[in-house]
């Protein structure tokens, strides 16, 4: 004779849900552009320098004083990059960009760079190569920096 056995059904463990980042778009603003490479970055980084340079500090901080506005620093505008936030990609308003630059880039990293004798800076630089190419700054900040 036949007899069936019937068993509890075994609970599967749910699947770990991976972030959806094809090409690195960022997350609920897939039409506003890919983030920027490590080395799109350094690019910008530089070219601030260099216009500082040329600039005496002076016009590079007044082009800045504008440019905010857009989440951006000159470099930043030259080359089509924005900073945005990390949750929306909504780019940084002139008040967001002020405390990002101001605070957390100039007065808080000088101070971290002064305290840890500049691995602050190395640490900082190389966490670009990490998880959405975001740096320390740029976690602290809440920002990551995409293409517009």
């Amino acid at each position: 004779m036949y007899r069936q056995q019937w068993a509890a059904p075994v609970a599967q463990p749910p699947a770990a849900v991976q972030p959806y980042r094809p090409g690195h778009v960022v997350p609920g603003a897939a039409s506003q552009g890919q983030l920027v490479s490590p080395g799109g970055r350094l690019g910008a980084f530089l070219l601030d320098g260099l216009l500082m340079v040329f600039t005496l500090f002076i016009g590079w901080f007044i082009w800045s004083m504008v440019t905010w506005s857009d989440g951006q620093s000159p470099g930043k505008k030259l080359l089509g990059y924005v900073v945005a936030d990390a949750n929306t990609g909504q780019p940084f308003d002139w008040g967001r960009m002020a405390v990002r630059e101001f605070g957390v880039k100039g007065l808080l990293g000088w101070l971290l760079d002064v305290v840890t004798l500049s691995v602050y800076f190395w640490v900082d630089a190389f966490t670009v190569f990490g998880d959405r190419q975001r740096t320390l700054h740029d976690r602290m900040a809440g920002s990551i920096v995409r293409h517009l």
